[in-house]
């Protein structure tokens, strides 16, 4: 079963074992990354959707959210809990390191996905270069932090989808051309920032 399989597979009972994405949790992460009203945000992997109706709150009926998956049964279950929220997500089946995706957006977000990248110094880069706006930032961010998320990879035999501190990753993105910074890092979250 390969990668996009597994998420498919998992989709149907996903939300019955998020325990870490609390709404308190996901509005503290939320919070490093400066949403305000009116701005365009792209949630890239985005599951099932557990982001969207935070952003929504912060950026008001005046944004707009742009909401990625490769795996069609997590976006379907997002579509299922959200298509009635305002902003209306535009909800697209892409993956995000091969597809060109449309448009230009203040804040991209990788929420729990960047252990999942292939590729990911090059697509961060992408992305900067690509779909980030003037004035923009990438986040990437996680309700635990490394240890917690290193550990459940192992668990499941994924060893090489594996999170490196939030100082390493930081720094794999300076030495690459990018203006990364860790915006938050301790047991209970993690947040590097990516500028433009």
């Amino acid at each position: 079963m390969d990668e996009k399989e597994f998420f498919d597979h998992l989709a149907p009972t996903w939300d019955d074992n998020e325990v870490l994405s609390t709404p308190d949790k996901v509005r503290f992460v939320l919070g490093f990354m400066n949403l305000k009203p009116g701005q365009s945000v792209l949630d890239l992997g985005t599951g099932t959707g557990v982001l969207l109706p935070y952003i929504a709150e912060k950026i008001g009926t005046a944004g707009h959210i742009t909401a990625v998956d490769y795996s069609a049964g997590m976006l379907s279950r997002a579509k299922e809990k959200f298509s009635g929220l305002t902003p209306t997500p535009e909800f697209l089946e892409m993956d995000l390191e091969q597809d060109n995706i449309p448009g230009e957006y203040d804040r991209i977000i990788l929420y729990c996905v960047y252990p999942h990248l292939h590729e990911p110094v090059e697509t961060l880069r992408w992305l900067h270069k690509v779909s980030l706006k003037k004035g923009g930032l990438i986040s990437i961010a996680f309700p635990s932090g490394p240890e917690f998320i290193n550990n459940v990879h192992r668990e499941k035999h994924s060893e090489s989808d594996i999170l490196p501190s939030a100082d390493e990753l930081a720094r794999t993105f300076r030495l690459n051309g990018l203006d990364a910074k860790v915006a938050h890092s301790d047991t209970d979250s993690y947040i590097v920032n990516i500028y433009k």
